[in-house]
Parts: C-alpha cells; structure tokens; sequence
C-alpha cells in the first residue's frame, strides 16, 4: 500500500489561528473551563502558523505553570528569551522574570522578593499604549496583567500594587512624573482571580500641557516610563518596568522615589 501523501486541504481555521487575539482570549476562557489540553492544543496550533509569537508562547509557559509542568514551561520561558529583547518585546522581560536569577534580563532583588513558598501572585507582559486622542499634554494607558501563581485561593484585600510614573525633563535626566495621581480601573468584576487566574488593571497617566510657569519650575517634560511592584500579604510578589533601567528606583521595597504614590483601586464584589 502507497505511503499516504499530506493533505493539501487548507484548514478552515487557519484565518483566526493567525489572529493572535483571538487565540490568547479564547485559551484564557478554555483554561478558564479547567481544559487545560484544549488550551495547549489551539496554542499549538496558533505556534504552528504563527511561528515564535511571543505572546502565543507565553501563554503556553503559562498554561504548563497552572498545570504543575515546571519543565515544559521553562523551555517556553526559555524559548521566548532566545528571541531576543526586540522581537520579543515585554515578553522578554516577562521571560527572564520567570526563569529567575541567572537568566539575561533584570530580576527582582533576590533579598526582597518573596520566596517560591510566599509566591502567590506575579506580573503578566503588561502594555502601554499612547492615547493620540488627547489634544492638551499626554496621556498614556498602562495594563498590566495581574496573574495568580499556582491554584491557592487569593484574597483581594491582602494584594496592593504600587505603580510610579517617570517623566523625562528637559530631554536630560529622568525624575518622577509631576502629572496628576493616575486614573485606574479593573477590567472587569468581581476581582477573585477565578476562572483564567488573571485580572487585568488599567492605570491612566495623564500629563497635561503645562504652563510657561511650570515649565521654568519643573523643566520640560515628556512622559518616560513606568515601575511596578507587586505585594501579596505585605510579602513582595514581583517587580516590572520600563525602560529596564527603572528597576533600580524599586531596589529598596517600601523606598519609592520621592513623592510616589502606591495605588489601589476598589475591587468589586
């Protein structure tokens, strides 16, 4: 009997396989369902046509995490850091995070964050976007993904997250924003880390046009970048940033740069 020959036949799926969004939204609700192997399996399938997309391989990583397979996440982990900082973005820095102490990326300190046993929360890829709808200073729109480690329950009044915005003066140093205390919003209730063991926060920088003033008082500004710190139980969870070079304003948990405020919004029941 002939060897069988590969079919030629297109898959109809192929079009949304390609859509990345589509992709990780619909993983995140079959994980959400407990169908971990349905989730593995659209992903691999989104790999295949879509090869080395960071974002369908860190979702990947993430998925063996929630399922206990240390191993497998880690080459996916590791696969992403191979792409390298410019084709891979935040997700390398994600990346590094997760694979810890030795990999190529910033880490969290190693004395103030909490060990493995404490760990119940950590930082998603987050994404900061300019919103060009704003005729009067800049506004820029952070989300950050905020993710549960393992399958522990997880209390929302135990979790705060302290976010500092950093402006560039007079294009020759950088010092913490002068903008207003940012807008910040959950995007969607109630906030209990159930089904995907994501909740996503959006933190609103708006940085108006300042008077001549302001200016002569507090230089020229233009927005910089962001540093997170994440604490689950006053235990450090995990840090973000960018530029990278920002991390060195969290090195000291509990010392934030003068005048920062740590924010909270309100979580819904």
């Amino acid at each position: 009997m002939p060897a069988a020959q590969p079919s030629n036949k297109p898959d109809p799926n192929a079009a949304l396989l390609r859509d990345v969004n589509f992709v990780i939204s619909s993983a995140k609700e079959i994980r959400g369902m407990s169908d971990m192997q349905g989730a593995l399996e659209l992903l691999r399938r989104a790999d295949e046509m879509n090869p080395d997309h960071p974002a369908v391989i860190a979702e990947m990583a993430q998925t063996y995490e929630q399922m206990g397979i240390t191993a497998k996440a880690t080459d996916a982990w590791r696969r992403i850091q191979l792409l390298g900082p410019t084709k891979a973005g935040s997700f390398y820095e994600l990346a590094s995070r997760r694979l810890g102490p030795g990999s190529a990326a910033v880490t969290a300190p190693a004395t103030g964050a909490a060990a493995e046993s404490e760990k119940f929360l950590r930082l998603g890829a987050c994404q900061v976007a300019r919103d060009f709808s704003v005729s009067s200073g800049e506004r820029y729109v952070l989300r950050v993904p905020i993710v549960r480690a393992g399958n522990r329950p997880i209390n929302s009044q135990e979790m705060n997250l302290e976010v500092f915005f950093f402006d560039r003066v007079n294009n020759e140093k950088v010092a913490q924003t002068i903008a207003p205390e940012p807008v910040e919003a959950w995007q969607s209730a109630p906030v209990d880390w159930q089904g995907t063991g994501e909740e996503v926060l959006d933190v609103v920088y708006h940085l108006p046009a300042l008077s001549a003033a302001e200016i002569q008082q507090h230089g020229r500004r233009t927005y910089y970048g962001y540093m997170l710190r994440l604490y689950y139980n006053n235990k450090l969870q995990d840090v973000a940033s960018e530029p990278r070079d920002l991390l060195e304003f969290g090195s000291t948990p509990g010392a934030a740069p003068g005048g920062a405020n740590p924010l909270l919004p309100l979580m819904g029941k």
